[in-house]
């Protein structure tokens, strides 16, 4: 029914009920705004670990990197999880997740001292801005939905044990701040199990598969933002051809890996036995696509400098070939009865053409040329199919 003249189309409030797992719906403004919101800090973190690969800290930049990423990814997973389930998209939620923004970009601003000097107070503070007000709605929740009360008082609680405990991290030694890390961060990953023994969220697969997306594509346009970079190097710099290259190369390659992502039948294998693989096997799919836009801007940083170095593009092959074992792993072998070999075989090759080609220009070329037959051959092998 319209909403009447002079009223509000979205109230204030609306008590918060579960939704059926069968209703087909898109994304709404506020979570396409809160993606937005995650995108800038894994940009942040793909900036920062370009920055320490350029130094050679390689060790330093890829730990303090995965370590960023899984707060980034840990809390937007809770999140679309509660949005999936219970989200009113009334006033009161909207005002919630503008704190959760806040947290957000809290932890951005934390990103460059987390990852070059472990400094996690800015970060963690940040955490929590996202973590404790989603804590809030899921005892709203727990109000509203008797049947799964146990369920969202289990996430509520897991989540704010787990915020005191991040605070205590902070106040460890600086030897044990790793170790506390992994035990914290292996803690995040068994509250859900655990929560969900007093009854399962009325998740929608197709909902969950398409907020997987979004997080997807936002994280992957850090690589176009490199191809800006590379761009402006090369209007400041006199010979501008080779990054051209870079830029060409690096656009391409975002769009090969986005093709190929789309290829696999997401909302299927979200519905399927091997869904929380699937949910936490993008992880590694998505931090590996943030990855690859640090890769590429540190190969245009590589190419504006005399004498490019011959392993500039190593870390864009490795990370792009991250992305395709961790696609064929969590996507493809699930949901496919008879998975091929493109996506290993394309892996193998990329790593291999950086390793044994003595150009970082050719090395760049030559995996783009390598996404693009894999991207040609699961379109042939889908058109087969359907």
């Amino acid at each position: 029914m319209a909403a009447r003249a002079g009223s509000l189309a979205r109230p204030l409030y609306r008590p918060m009920r579960a939704r059926n797992p069968a209703e087909s719906r898109g994304q709404t403004q506020l979570e396409l705004l809160f993606d937005l919101a995650f995108s800038a800090a894994s940009g942040f973190a793909a900036v920062r670990l370009a920055e320490l690969l350029g130094t050679g800290a390689v060790g330093t930049a890829v730990l303090g990197f995965a370590m960023v990423f899984f707060a980034i990814w840990w809390a937007w997973l809770n999140f679309a999880w509660f949005c999936s389930a219970y989200d009113t998209d009334d006033g009161l939620t909207w005002m919630v997740t503008t704190l959760l923004i806040l947290g957000a970009a809290t932890l951005a601003a934390g990103v460059p001292g987390a990852v070059a000097e472990r400094d996690f107070v800015v970060i963690t503070v940040g955490y929590a801005v996202m973590r404790l007000p989603l804590a809030a709605q899921w005892v709203r929740a727990a109000v509203g939905d008797p049947a799964r009360r146990a369920t969202c008082l289990r996430f509520a609680l897991g989540m704010v044990l787990l915020q005191l405990a991040w605070f205590g991290r902070l106040a460890l030694p600086e030897r044990w701040m790793l170790a506390a890390f992994l035990v914290l961060a292996l803690c995040e990953v068994a509250v859900p199990p655990w929560a969900r023994r007093g009854g399962s969220l009325p998740t929608n697969p197709g909902h969950l598969a398409g907020r997987y997306g979004r997080f997807t594509l936002t994280v992957a346009a850090q690589v176009i933002v490199a191809t800006v970079y590379a761009l402006r190097l090369g209007l400041e710099s006199p010979g501008n051809g080779p990054l051209l290259v870079v830029a060409v190369t690096t656009a391409t390659a975002a769009v090969a890996l986005l093709w190929l992502y789309h290829a696999v039948p997401h909302a299927t294998v979200a519905a399927g036995g091997g869904a929380r693989i699937w949910e936490y096997g993008h992880y590694l799919l998505v931090g590996a696509m943030g990855a690859v836009g640090g890769a590429a801007r540190l190969l245009a940083e590589s190419t504006a400098a005399p004498g490019t170095q011959r392993w500039a593009a190593l870390p864009l092959a490795v990370a792009v070939a991250v992305v395709l074992l961790s696609l064929w792993l969590f996507g493809v072998l699930p949901g496919q009865d008879r998975p091929g070999l493109a996506h290993p075989t394309c892996a193998v090759l990329v790593v291999l053409s950086a390793l044994l080609i003595p150009s970082a220009l050719w090395t760049a070329g030559v995996v783009v040329l390598l996404l693009l037959a894999t991207a040609a051959v699961e379109g042939l092998s889908t058109s087969g199919r359907f």
